[in-house]
């Protein structure tokens, strides 16, 4: 608002009611002569009670219509040229519209908004504003994005691509994923020609830059949660070469096996990415304290974007021993990010009002104050809004484009650590996950290829652990762990029915399944009921192929006969069970072999007895004359 020009307010009222509303009196009261500071207007922004207009009196009103039930009005309020209302220094004004019903006398609705006073006369301070907008796929599980993930973030009208248009260039500083350069550049030659483009052109902007975690994982509360630091990547999980079973050969030592097995692709060489600030971190202000701001700078942290509501000073760089924290202001990216969201005109309008008054509250007479805006990360946003948000807001009279650089080079105040509050249910959804995770681990010591499981494992934990998620945190943390549960029950016994067991010593056949894509070692475990029954040996080993099922043999001894119920188990080199025991029912006949033999035996010596009888019969037959016959004729004929 400038000296001797008119003011427009555009209101718009709906009806969401099932009833007709009568006539209204639409009021718009400005405090117009007095400067709000910064943290008046993100109280009066935010609708604390305790911040109003008090008994000011309105500076237009207008009468409108009855509005029907589901049906809108739209009507203008305006302050002439002439108003006496403006005076004061340059700076924000509280500005407030009131609809009140003209039959009751009382207030059915109200919203909040400022207006900017510029006097002619006055030099205008001018803050340097930066933005930062996060390149990353939040509400996404995958440890490496699909090809087919990749092609829609990148295409044309992906919202990869759209943020980097909108960013590209202009005073943003970037916080990249590294998920997104890992999973394009794994792709290798499979990867769409839209990835490897939107590459080449974030390589070539000349925009300032640090990465977030692996998935922008929320490093902050898995310290809080487990009193250490976030659990680094380690690899894709992709052999490099595929293990041969037959030359392998058995091992009771998973850490052999490590050995012996092929490794698996790293990410050191896929993650490398040239960034302006190098250990740098943007957490959000949950169970951010003091005690994790002291452990992150021991971790080597060294530039923490922080949510002013943790920051006890308005200065916009502060320092914490040799922990740097510049000040995002949670009120005016809350404004902003409503902006580039908007779904409509008016509504981006109403936004980036609030933007300029915040921005204008920020701006030091004399001095270039930094500002920095925290664009949205649990969506990315994209599209036309995040360019005309940046644009309009840095093309204010009181703002200009700048940079994280300069503004480090300027003025830095001592850091007031205010302790961000603590979501108790997230941090046991946190705990669950990383306890399931090393159990990932130690299971993933039965594969071949052990870094096949627990790289994925790791990747897929992290990306559980994205601040992307939003109010589904928790959710995608106890997804992980039915991940995990399913996971370790991969490997099984399949049940069997009752066996018949006819000799003293035999072998109890046992078929092991295994659900998993990688080649396993394992060890099958039987442990009868009775002591009818000795198993000889008590740990027989298994390999078995990726999706498939290997028979295995247990051999034992049958003591007596009877009924014995014996319990299989599938185990891992040291012992533990991979997954629930298996009962099986044996019916032990241990006397049946060596009698059926006799049998046997006896039936064979009786044919050849009995053969040998009728060839003697039959040759004394032949020897014997037939009646009337004489002997000489007989043995004649």
């Amino acid at each position: 608002m400038r000296e001797g020009q008119p003011l427009s307010v555009r209101v718009t009222l709906s009806n969401g009611s099932p009833q007709l509303i009568g006539a209204l009196d639409v009021a718009l009261t400005i405090d117009g002569d007095r400067a709000a500071d910064p943290t008046e207007l993100s109280a009066w922004f935010s609708r604390d009670d305790s911040i109003g207009l008090g008994e000011l009196p309105p500076s237009t009103v207008e009468t409108l219509s009855p509005i029907d039930a589901g049906a809108s009005a739209v009507l203008d309020l305006t302050v002439s040229a002439g108003s006496a209302l403006w005076q004061g220094p340059f700076g924000a004004r509280l500005a407030e519209v009131t609809v009140i019903d003209r039959a009751s006398g009382t207030v059915v609705a109200r919203d909040r908004t400022a207006v900017v006073w510029v006097p002619t006369d006055a030099a205008i301070p001018v803050a340097s504003t930066v933005f930062v907008a996060a390149l990353s796929t939040p509400e996404s599980s995958e440890a490496l994005l699909s090809a087919d993930t990749v092609a829609a973030l990148t295409g044309e009208t992906g919202s990869l691509s759209r943020t980097l248009s909108a960013v590209a260039g202009r005073p943003v500083l970037l916080a990249i994923d590294p998920r997104v350069i890992a999973s394009i550049r794994v792709l290798g030659e499979q990867a769409p020609p839209s990835a490897l483009d939107f590459l080449e052109r974030l390589a070539a902007v000349p925009n300032e830059s640090f990465l977030l975690p692996w998935a922008d994982a929320d490093a902050v509360a898995a310290l809080a949660a487990t009193q250490s630091t976030l659990p680094p990547p380690e690899g894709t999980g992709v052999p490099l070469a595929t293990p041969d079973l037959e030359s392998s050969g058995p091992s009771a030592d998973p850490d052999e096996q490590t050995l012996d097995a092929p490794p698996t692709q790293p990410l050191t060489e896929l993650l490398e990415w040239p960034v302006t600030f190098e250990h740098a971190l943007w957490p959000v202000a949950e169970s951010l304290t003091a005690e994790t701001l002291d452990a992150l700078a021991a971790a080597g942290t060294e530039l923490v974007l922080t949510p002013s509501t943790v920051l006890g000073t308005l200065s916009p760089v502060q320092q914490r021993g040799d922990l740097t924290l510049l000040r995002a202001d949670e009120a005016l990216s809350a404004a902003a990010r409503d902006a580039s969201h908007a779904s409509s005109q008016q509504r981006f309008d109403g936004a980036m009002a609030r933007v300029a008054a915040l921005v204008a509250a920020s701006a030091a007479p004399g001095t270039q104050t930094a500002v920095f805006i925290a664009l949205d990360r649990e969506a990315t946003s994209g599209g036309g809004r995040v360019l005309d948000t940046v644009s309009q807001t840095i093309a204010l009279p009181w703002s200009t484009g700048s940079t994280v650089s300069s503004a480090l080079a300027g003025h830095t105040s001592a850091a007031t650590i205010i302790d961000g509050s603590v979501d108790e249910a997230r941090l046991t959804a946190i705990r669950s996950a990383v306890a399931a995770e090393a159990a990932d681990r130690r299971f993933a010591h039965i594969a071949l290829t052990p870094a096949a499981i627990s790289d994925v494992r790791r990747l897929e934990l992290l990306s559980a652990l994205s601040l992307g998620w939003g109010d589904a945190s928790v959710a995608a943390l106890e997804r992980f762990v039915d991940t995990s549960t399913r996971l370790r029950s991969s490997v099984n016994v399949v049940e069997s029915s009752a066996i018949l067991l006819l000799s003293d010593r035999a072998s109890i056949p046992v078929t092991v399944q295994n659900d998993l894509d990688v080649a396993v070692r394992v060890y099958v475990s039987v442990d009868p009921d009775t002591a009818q029954l000795r198993v000889l040996d008590p740990q027989v080993e298994a390999l078995v192929e990726p999706q498939s099922q290997t028979r295995v043999v247990v051999p034992v001894e049958s003591l007596t006969n009877g009924e014995v119920d014996i319990t299989v188990t599938v185990q891992d080199a040291d012992g533990r069970s991979l997954s629930a025991p298996t009962r099986v029912s044996l019916n032990l006949q241990a006397g049946w072999e060596t009698a059926g033999t006799i049998v046997v035996a006896l039936a064979v010596a009786g044919l050849f007895v009995t053969g040998i009888v009728r060839d003697v019969r039959k040759r004394r037959r032949r020897a014997t004359p037939t009646d009337g016959a004489e002997p000489s004729e007989v043995q004649n004929s």
